[in-house]
């Protein structure tokens, strides 16, 4: 075989892009109540409850029994993402990027969501009066169950449920966002994994993200990003890579459950991925997604935080 065969090796050639693990976070959406608005901000209206006084004479005045009403304020911030395909780029390539490109933004949407959501679950809850003075509204201190220096636990999980039974927050529509460790900590619980106790699929599917357990539908979010630099945070010359969507400072990590009605989420322009020639750029294809949101804490007994060592 003549030594020289191997300049008339070739390429091989692909048609086909495979995207790298990212987090898409596409379940946070539908655990809190979602409403379509227009406007820069949001108001969502609460009512405060009311005792019924005895009656005690006959024709008695009508007791008056005063209802509060408050509101918290939901403010709006845009977002917008985009890609570029030159045409001198395309006549080089077998594949089409373009549905790559539109799935890749869609996810980065998802995972804004989920983080303003997120963010809006422990974070300043901006208060509104009849005047539209606004003040800020901390996360109660005893809403937050500390790490202990432990994991994740069924003690902490059924603490968390009695707080939000003793504030008379409904069963329903529960929603416990953990990491990927808690659910490790969760497997290792045989009240999880033992058919004494459950169903085996917990032991079968590996996890029990998406299942109903403790009155609450699990919801795992992981750190996933593509790599290091793709997802970036930031003007283009100060990128950073972006942090973990479920909050963690060093080891210990902040999971939570809450209830739909806890939690507003308004959005005034949803994701639209858009796909359209420039002309000023050669002509080129430009992939686009842009959408308008902002969360806020409505309810703060309707939201448990609990923190976890990941260490432990």
């Amino acid at each position: 075989m003549a030594q020289t065969v191997d300049i008339s090796f070739v390429p091989a050639l692909q048609n086909q892009i495979i995207n790298l693990y990212q987090e898409a976070a596409g379940n946070i959406r539908s655990t809190v109540r979602v409403r379509q608005i227009t406007g820069k901000t949001d108001k969502w209206e609460r009512l405060g409850g009311v005792e019924l006084e005895q009656v005690t004479t006959r024709h008695q005045l009508t007791p008056h029994t005063p209802m509060v009403h408050s509101a918290r304020l939901a403010i709006l911030s845009d977002f917008a993402g985009s890609e570029k395909l030159d045409k001198l780029d395309e006549v080089k390539m077998m594949i089409d990027p373009k549905s790559d490109y539109t799935q890749n933004l869609v996810n980065a949407w998802s995972r804004r969501i989920a983080r303003t959501v997120i963010g809006s679950l422990n974070g300043n809850a901006t208060s509104v009066d009849n005047v539209d003075a606004r003040s800020a509204n901390a996360f109660p201190t005893s809403q937050v169950i500390a790490n202990g220096g432990t994991g994740f636990t069924m003690a902490k999980w059924r603490q968390a449920n009695r707080l939000l039974d003793n504030a008379g927050v409904p069963r329903g529509d529960r929603t416990a966002l953990l990491s990927a460790f808690a659910i490790e900590d969760l497997m290792a619980d045989a009240t999880i994994t033992s058919a004494d106790y459950t169903s085996l699929s917990a032991i079968q599917s590996g996890t029990v993200d998406g299942a109903m357990l403790m009155g609450a539908r699990v919801v795992m979010i992981s750190d996933a990003v593509p790599d290091d630099s793709s997802v970036v945070t930031g003007a283009s010359s100060q990128q950073t890579p972006a942090g973990a969507i479920l909050p963690k400072s060093g080891n210990i990590r902040q999971c939570f459950l809450y209830h739909k009605t806890a939690v507003g989420l308004s959005i005034a322009k949803d994701v639209s991925a858009e796909v359209d020639r420039l002309p000023e750029h050669l002509n080129a294809w430009q992939v686009l997604v842009q959408g308008s949101l902002g969360a806020v804490r409505i309810l703060d007994a309707g939201v448990v935080e609990i923190d976890i060592d990941e260490s432990a």
